[in-house]
């Protein structure tokens, strides 16, 4: 009997890849940051640096082009990557067809994730985060705040945690329960903006995610998932709003 040869992205490079990625994808955000402080800053008097920061970080066509520009950026770093390593690109990322039944089935499962936690929430008196509201209360442009937030963000967020960093963990030695636990952990670390209410929520969709990855073989149903649970997210900024305003 041979031995299995190693996968020539291993759980190591796997970790440390994924790491550079969104190191860049931060980068990305921060220059375009940078960019909305420069114009900030300089139409008027100096202002308080923390100060405009603070507003930069609510401000829908500054956050909105960040998520855009970082997410293409960083997906293209991630291919030339997995090129790099001599890997074939649509099956280490999962781009494979998928069934509409499956989709339909697991449309049903986010509903009830959806509707569980908006239960939970009620009953605790959980309020949704500030920021949201005041990101949709800034908004100049509603298709790029869409753009960003229901097709860039999902697109990226799952290539890199569903796709490149589940695959590299379940081929190594930890295997496919590991791979679920540990890119829903990681993809829940990333989200610091949010409350550990939140952090827990998305922890728990990380793994239905995950299952759905798995169960369904393609990366296409966990991005199609996450855009709608992203959509449901600013019905929700839009009607909460709506309902202060009044």
């Amino acid at each position: 009997m041979t031995e299995k040869e190693p996968h020539p992205i291993g759980i190591g490079l796997t970790l440390f890849y994924s790491v550079m990625v969104l190191v860049f994808y931060v980068l990305i955000q921060n220059a375009v940051l940078k960019h909305f402080f420069q114009q900030l800053n300089g139409s008027a008097e100096p202002k308080d640096f923390n100060e405009i920061l603070k507003v930069l970080s609510t401000d829908a066509t500054t956050v909105s082009t960040g998520i855009i520009l970082g997410a293409v950026s960083a997906i293209i770093f991630l291919v030339l990557l997995i090129r790099f390593r001599k890997v074939d690109v649509k099956e280490h990322l999962m781009l494979q067809p998928f069934a509409f039944r499956d989709l339909l089935n697991w449309f049903v499962v986010l509903i009830g994730f959806t509707v569980i936690f908006a239960l939970i929430a009620w009953l605790i008196s959980h309020e949704t985060p500030d920021f949201m509201q005041k990101i949709w209360s800034s908004r100049d442009n509603t298709l790029l705040l869409l753009v960003a937030i229901v097709i860039a963000a999902p697109v990226f967020e799952e290539l890199l945690f569903r796709g490149f960093m589940f695959s590299g963990i379940q081929k190594s030695h930890l295997g496919t329960a590991a791979a679920i636990v540990i890119s829903s952990a990681f993809w829940a670390m990333i989200h610091t903006q949010y409350g550990s209410f939140e952090l827990i929520a998305i922890f728990i969709l990380g793994i239905v995610l995950a299952v759905s990855r798995i169960a369904s073989g393609s990366i296409y149903v966990p991005i199609i998932l996450h855009a709608s649970n992203n959509l449901f997210a600013v019905l929700e900024m839009a009607l909460l709003t709506k309902n202060v305003a009044q």
